[in-house]
């Protein structure tokens, strides 16, 4: 099962499928074109979302970012549906920042966002699936309205979901606020700019206070969350493109290609050559 949303004029898209049709299309290009959240409502296996494995047994909320690579094992069983949508459908542009395509749902450079929905949860979840679909299929005026709107409520109710499972028990954690900018900097800069005391100036604070703040959530330094994205998109490239390590290295801001590499050892205990003909022969 698939439904579509597509107005051609804005290229504005929104889908719903099963994980079933999901898993088909992942097979065909694992590198994700949307935005989308997995709601899996019968879930008992794994979910390859990078290089980093979830292992799921119950109902839970999955979010994916465009880019993001995903692989589900034939023999894990699971039941529920994606929700997909692209920038032009939803997102900062034109909606609030907290609960938008670069809100911490998807813009999260610290944690795989997923949490675990208990039988309420799930209901209200499969309810707004259901919503969706009949939306898509009525002949009804601003349906896409209608589906942005319910898009949006589902999105608040899952940021202050995943907002309670990060939260230190502060009722005003602004702080929640804080990390969210930092990964968003961190996604849009990290090719062209690699140093804590750049990022430190974009939030006018000092490096260490950066450090602070990351720490009160158990998060990494900022300098090793900046060198993971570079190396999460290094990994990305040498595994799903034709480049060669020079282009990757150029690509990703460095002048210097052998800098690159063992940047790249060092963190992955493999040379970029190395991790590439592993990867093959898999």
């Amino acid at each position: 099962m698939k439904k579509e949303f597509l107005q051609s004029k804005t290229n504005a898209y929104f889908s719903v499928q099963s994980i079933t049709d999901f898993r088909k299309d992942i097979d065909k290009s694992p590198g994700q074109k949307w935005f989308s959240i997995l709601v899996l409502s019968d879930v008992n296996g794994e979910i390859d979302i990078d290089d980093t494995r979830l292992e799921l047994n119950e109902p839970q909320a999955v979010f994916i970012t465009p880019g993001q690579h995903v692989y589900i094992p034939d023999n894990n069983h699971m039941d529920g549906y994606v929700i997909s949508f692209n920038k032009e459908f939803y997102c900062i542009e034109f909606h609030d920042a907290d609960v938008s395509c670069q809100g911490l749902l998807f813009v999260n450079n610290f944690t795989l966002v997923h949490f675990e929905l208990d039988e309420q949860q799930l209901t209200i979840y499969l309810n707004s699936v259901k919503e969706m679909i009949h939306e898509i299929e009525s002949e009804a005026s601003l349906h896409d309205e209608m589906l942005k709107n319910i898009l949006k409520n589902l999105l608040i109710r899952s940021n202050r979901l995943f907002r309670a499972r990060i939260s230190t028990g502060n009722v005003d954690d602004t702080n929640i606020d804080f990390v969210r900018k930092f990964s968003d900097l961190v996604e849009k800069n990290f090719k062209e700019n690699k140093q804590v005391e750049s990022y430190a100036g974009m939030l006018n604070i000092a490096s260490a206070t950066l450090t602070k703040k990351l720490q009160k959530y158990g998060i990494d330094s900022p300098s090793k969350i900046i060198k993971a994205r570079v190396i999460t998109e290094a990994k990305r490239l040498l595994l799903y493109t034709d480049k060669s390590i020079k282009e990757i290295a150029s690509f990703l801001g460095f002048d210097d290609q052998f800098y690159f590499s063992r940047l790249f050892t060092k963190e992955t205990g493999l040379s970029p050559k190395e991790y590439k003909k592993n990867l093959n022969k898999m």
